[in-house]
């Protein structure tokens, strides 16, 4: 629960003396609760690890500019490096926002028609700019319809999962985005086979619960994942997760086509 000081902690609960009858479902909230420490556990950790670790280089850097001695190449590269921290918690913050305001519906999303395989090639070109390698494979339907959405969310959400795609990608990594029309839904996945998270189950895709079972596997990853999901479910989609033989892993969103609206479905 938060504190009177915004701050997250435990939540500690004794159980009264119950009758037969009502001790199974005193039980059940009691599991509830323990569940919820281990998400508030979690996310604690996340957000600690993730501004530990930019706080570490910007320490150090200072102390030794601090100190003097260093070249002006040296100086230009230990503020560059300042730099990216501090853009690394300002960019955590900021994700943390976006998604608490996209969860209680506090931004306004324009729907108009558009077209989902303009969206993939924008991004795509966007992604390799930052990151020319490795390249990003298209495997586009061009007979599939439009959906209706807000153009800049959408590209939002996929640029999320091609990030998170590339996050571990080599040279040599294979990495695809493929759309197709299925069953009046239009489904983009990307896929690549550098994407090897443990256990692809819905914690991935949460604020809290994907940092339960394994808090220190995808560090790093952020909210990008979370922040997709939900704009996916706010357009009347939803997300899974497609795992493979050898090794690789595709991210799926599945949208309506205009019009039409999907029935809510668990991640795969």
């Amino acid at each position: 629960m938060k504190t009177k000081t915004s701050r997250l902690e435990p939540v500690t609960v004794r159980l009264a003396p119950t009758p037969d009858g009502d001790h199974g479902e005193a039980v059940a909230h009691l599991a509830s609760l323990e569940h919820l420490n281990r998400m508030i556990a979690g996310f604690a950790s996340m957000v600690s690890h993730e501004t530990r670790s930019a706080l570490v280089g910007i320490q150090g850097w200072s102390e030794l500019i601090r100190d003097g001695g260093l070249s002006d190449e040296e100086i230009r590269r230990a503020a560059s490096d300042i730099f990216d921290g501090a853009q690394r918690i300002d960019r955590m913050i900021g994700q943390m926002f976006d998604l608490n305001r996209l969860e209680t519906r506090q931004v306004a999303l324009p729907r108009r028609k558009i077209d989902l395989n303009a969206i993939a090639n924008d991004v795509v070109a966007n992604q390799l700019v930052r990151q020319p390698v490795p390249p990003i494979a298209l495997q586009l339907d061009p007979a599939i319809p439009p959906i209706a959405g807000d153009p800049d969310r959408l590209a939002q959400a996929l640029d999320n999962f091609v990030t998170f795609a590339r996050a571990k990608a080599t040279a040599k990594s294979k990495v695809s985005i493929t759309s197709e029309l299925v069953d009046r839904r239009i489904r983009m996945g990307v896929r690549s086979d550098s994407m090897r998270a443990p256990s692809f189950d819905d914690w991935l895709f949460g604020r809290y619960e994907r940092y339960e079972k394994r808090p220190s596997s995808i560090m790093g990853a952020g909210l990008g994942l979370a922040i997709s999901r939900v704009i996916v479910e706010l357009h009347d989609g939803r997300v899974s997760i497609e795992r493979y033989p050898d090794g690789s892993a595709e991210l799926n969103l599945f949208l309506p086509v205009s019009g039409e609206v999907l029935k809510p479905s668990p991640v795969a």
